[in-house]
């Protein structure tokens, strides 16, 4: 685990998001609890952070959320990362940090791009509920950042208040569409075959 303030290390990524490729595997800041509450936009939290940085706390916010995207939501991220927790994690802990997320992303509240991430948030939480309340798995006791991949979207990284994400139309399966290009393709060679049948009795009655 970093020693580093996370709302520095926030800070730092929204200057410079090029940053976002070295700190996917990097250590979760101890403090990550106090990112997801500025992240959320909790008052008391966030005018804390901004009197100690000296920044706005809508830049911190904003910074927050960014973070928590590249470090913790990231697509290959498992159960644990997502809800930023540390190995040997209480049932507890899992269940605090999972709330606070859903304070900043749930659809109810956020009408976003990034309230995607709630069905995420959630997922993880039923994993490591069930991994935390199985005592011979051994995930429990996994660090995170480390474990199976999530699949969830990938693609080129976004700061969430300059671009939002836009829907990519879905290309059908070529195993999907062979077989009615095939049936199509049976149907026109049927209909031309009786045009030519059609054709020739009408030329044979002409010359008779």
């Amino acid at each position: 685990m970093s020693g580093a303030r996370g709302i520095d290390l926030a800070l730092d990524l929204a200057r410079m998001p090029a940053l976002a490729h070295s700190i996917e595997a990097a250590p979760i800041p101890t403090d990550i609890f106090e990112v997801m509450r500025i992240a959320a936009g909790a008052p008391e939290v966030c005018q804390l952070a901004a009197q100690a940085t000296g920044q706005r706390p809508a830049v911190l916010i904003e910074a927050a959320r960014f973070y928590l995207q590249q470090v913790l939501l990231r697509p290959d991220a498992d159960p644990y990362r997502v809800l930023g927790l540390p190995a040997g994690a209480s049932r507890e802990l899992a269940r605090r940090h999972m709330r606070c997320l859903l304070q900043w992303l749930h659809p109810d509240v956020n009408r976003d791009w990034d309230s995607a991430y709630a069905h995420r948030v959630l997922t993880a939480w039923r994993e490591v509920s069930a991994d935390i309340s199985d005592p011979s798995n051994s995930h429990s006791h996994v660090p995170a950042g480390l474990g199976s991949k999530a699949p969830l979207e990938s693609g080129a990284r976004r700061m969430p208040w300059i671009e939002k994400s836009q829907l990519k139309m879905k290309i059908q399966p070529k195993h999907v569409l062979m077989p009615v290009i095939r049936r199509g393709g049976i149907g026109v060679a049927a209909a031309a075959l009786l045009m030519a049948v059609v054709v020739i009795a009408v030329y044979a009655a002409q010359s008779g």
